[in-house]
């Protein structure tokens, strides 16, 4: 029979996984790091062309939903990467089956309705933006509110 100082620590640990389980999904969408972006530290063009689709399918699961145009956040790879970190990522993007699959990943972004009839594209270029810079998306679910962040070069 387990005692109660036990149960209790078993509470506590199982109440600490679950609140760590969402607490980083929205710390990461308000302070974007370098982990976010979802081609970080990828290297294999099969990794790369693989998390690209997976991207183009997280945001044409998105044309179901509407998004608040206040949760589309544009992050910059300056913010959130150092100089060799930059060049890493553009060395990796010069792959031609990457550059075809990061061009679905623009094509789908600029025509993609998020809020209702206001689509990333729109965002984008009002944010002084051109969806050809887009090197990567994140779509987050913060307590069935989407949130959206565009990684662009």
């Amino acid at each position: 029979m387990k005692s109660i100082k036990s149960r209790v620590l078993s509470g506590v640990g199982a109440a600490l996984v679950a609140l760590s389980l969402s607490a980083p999904a929205l710390a990461s969408y308000d302070t974007p790091v370098k982990q976010d972006l979802p081609i970080y530290g990828l290297v294999t063009v099969t990794d790369l062309i693989d998390k690209i689709l997976i991207q183009v399918t997280d945001v044409l699961d998105l044309n179901d939903e509407v998004v608040d145009i206040d949760s589309i956040k544009i992050v910059y790879l300056t913010d959130i990467l150092n100089g060799s970190e930059i060049d890493v990522v553009e060395n990796s993007l010069n792959n031609l089956l990457v550059k075809l699959q990061l061009l679905n990943l623009q094509n789908v972004l600029e025509d993609v309705d998020v809020a209702n009839g206001i689509k990333v594209g729109d965002v984008l270029s009002n944010n002084d933006v051109d969806v050809s810079d887009v090197v990567g998306v994140k779509v987050f679910d913060v307590n069935g509110i989407k949130k959206l962040l565009v990684f662009v070069k």
